[in-house]
Parts: C-alpha cells; structure tokens; sequence
C-alpha cells in the first residue's frame, strides 16, 4: 500500500468547518491574551474590580438569564465583560459599551461609548437589550443622568438593570465572605456528625 493510500483526506466541506473553529480558537486565545495585559489607565479614573468580584457579578447574571438566548450589555463594566465572554456562555450575547478603545479587541462585541454624548451607538443596539449591567464612570449628577438618558434608549420594556457602585461592590464582597462563612460552619457541622457517627459505632462494638 503506497503512502498515498494511507492518508485520509477530508470533505472540502468538513476541512471547511474545521479550519474556520481553529481559527475562531486562535483569535479568541489572542484576545483572551490581548485583554488580561489592558491595565487600569487612572487618567481615565479606571479601577477594576477584583477577579473574585467580577466572577461573583458575572455568576449573578448568568444565573439571571437562564433560558433563551440574551443580550447583555455591559456598560462601562469591562472586567464584568471579559468574565462574560471568557465563560462563554451559549445563552448569552454579551456586549461591551466603553470610552477605552483598547477593548476594541473584541471586534463587533465593542462600542465605543462616552456618557457625554449618551445617544452616539450603533442605530442596532436601540432597544435590543435584555440586561444591563453598568457603572457610571462618575458619580455625578450629570454623569448619572446622561447614562441613563443611554439605558432608557437601549433598553426592552422587559430589561432588568444591575448597578454596580462602591456600595454595592462591598456589598458584593460580605456576600461572599458569608457564603464562605456558611461553607466551613456545614464542613465543621458534617465533620461532628461523622465524629459522633463513629463514636456510637465504636460503643455498639465494644
């Protein structure tokens, strides 16, 4: 049998198919690369939250939109979008609205967005939102306003809005130290019962 023979050649149509999910894999890994080297820019008054946060906040909204397939935005809320889109999750459509063109890396899931001018997006994104998410660069009064001007223009009667602030992130965080609390008081509370377990079995046998 000639080495001809041996190989095994695909339909053009699977090889098709095949080349186009490397190639989708590669450039998500570029991007994943890409996105975990964009560092805060505090001339932009750019904090991110912590992983453990953006993983809790993430979690929240996954858990939120079980079901058919959402639309989320993410509004001035990067490190909760590269959580989204790194799980990707097959019920969710996450977007990124962000002044920071940095994260234009994520191709079509980008816009770019200043609060200043809070009707400047895509004509598609009008009310085609299922969640929102978002964090208002500032806390003041004109900046809450116009953000808000941008949500009531994007979103479905039926949208549900998560806000993020600095109250709700401490929040967010005693949630978390209380889950972990309520974990180790059930392994201690399952490590008694197996101690008295074995107490009343060594009684029986003696």
């Amino acid at each position: 049998m000639s080495d001809s023979e041996d190989e095994i050649t695909l339909p053009s149509d699977t090889l098709s198919i095949l080349n186009e999910f490397l190639k989708e894999k590669a450039l998500l890994e570029k991007e994943e690369e890409s996105s975990d080297n964009i560092g805060e820019d505090w001339n932009l008054s750019q904090f991110w939250y912590e992983e453990s946060t953006s993983e809790f906040v993430a979690n929240v909204i996954e858990n939120e939109t079980i079901g058919d397939s959402k639309r989320v935005l993410c509004l001035s809320t990067p490190s909760i979008f590269k959580v989204l889109y790194r799980n990707n999750n097959e019920n969710i459509k996450s977007h990124l609205f962000e002044y920071d063109k940095r994260f234009s890396i994520y191709g079509d899931r980008f816009s770019f967005y200043d609060y200043n001018h809070p009707l400047e997006f895509p004509k598609e994104c009008e009310n085609s939102f299922d969640y929102i998410c978002f964090d208002p660069p500032f806390l003041s009064e004109e900046c809450l306003e116009k953000v808000v001007e941008s949500i009531n223009k994007l979103r479905k009667p039926t949208t549900r809005l998560l806000l993020l602030t600095g109250r709700i992130q401490n929040t967010t965080k005693q949630q978390q130290q209380q889950q972990q609390q309520q974990q180790q008081q059930q392994q201690q509370q399952q490590q008694q019962q197996q101690q008295q377990q074995q107490q009343q079995q060594q009684q029986q046998q003696r």
